[in-house]
């Protein structure tokens, strides 16, 4: 048996965003076939059908969500409350969780003026999730029988290579000490087609409702992602200027001949 655990990002790391975010679905293969099976009906049940979610295309009422097809803002949120998040709130809170976490982008750069040795957000997003998912695979979801992880990204995805990077040092680190590391588990990293993967188009309801949140808090659906952090088993984390400036240090210059 294996935990499959699918990620997606918001906030592109090579621009200017005001927040980077990151969002992780995971559960184990058993509860995987049950809820792509009931994300696809879910799906397929109304009038209009859809093939996949995708909350910029169904807010933004374009490509599979054009109005041409039917849809409009009043069955879009059916979609949604009534059908796709009454679902997930079904969803046992012991198999099944979500991870987010967020980084301040307009913090991240005054403290890399004041010298401040951050890692790179995308970086930051990565560690802060998968070391959550591993702590809540191993100690809250008592994983002693589960033998492997997968992980999945969206196409292109930054935050893969990312992972990718971490996961090799990790396993090196473990056969140059001795030590064993919980890396060991993962037997799979890489990207999958969202408009093709449940989990995947979970985790993007999850990573817009985050950043709908902060960055629209007068719009509709801005309370999208305190409703499912109340219904659903959420873990997440914001990366504000506080705690950032707890866990990184600025570089002390030291003029040469000073000790």
């Amino acid at each position: 048996m294996a935990m499959k655990i699918f990620f997606d990002g918001g906030g592109d790391p090579g621009k200017t965003p005001d927040r980077i975010i990151l969002a992780g679905i995971a559960a184990n293969d058993d509860n995987w076939k049950d809820i792509e099976d009931n994300w696809l009906g879910i799906l397929q049940l109304g009038n209009p059908k859809a093939d996949y979610m995708h909350m910029n295309e169904a807010i933004q009422l374009k490509r599979e969500f054009d109005p041409a097809k039917g849809w409009n803002e009043t069955n879009v949120a059916e979609l949604l409350n009534g059908g796709l998040l009454s679902y997930l709130t079904t969803l046992d809170k012991e198999k099944y969780c979500q991870f987010a976490c967020t980084v301040d982008m307009a913090a991240y750069r005054k403290l890399l003026d004041e010298n401040y040795q951050l890692e790179a957000p995308a970086g930051i997003c990565l560690n802060s999730c998968v070391d959550r998912i591993m702590e809540w695979y191993f100690h809250e979801y008592h994983a002693a029988c589960e033998l492997e992880s997968h992980y999945y990204f969206d196409q292109s995805e930054p935050f893969e290579d990312i992972f990718k990077a971490r996961w090799t040092r990790e396993l090196q680190s473990a056969e140059r000490t001795g030590v064993p590391s919980r890396w060991h588990h993962v037997t799979h990293a890489g990207p999958v087609i969202m408009r093709k993967t449940p989990g995947l188009q979970v985790a993007d309801m999850l990573a817009w409702a985050f950043n709908r949140e902060a960055a629209s808090p007068n719009k509709s659906y801005s309370t999208f992602a305190i409703t499912l952090k109340a219904l659903m088993a959420t873990k997440w984390i914001e990366w504000d200027e506080d705690l950032l400036k707890k866990y990184y240090r600025p570089l002390i210059y030291k003029p040469y001949g000073q000790y």
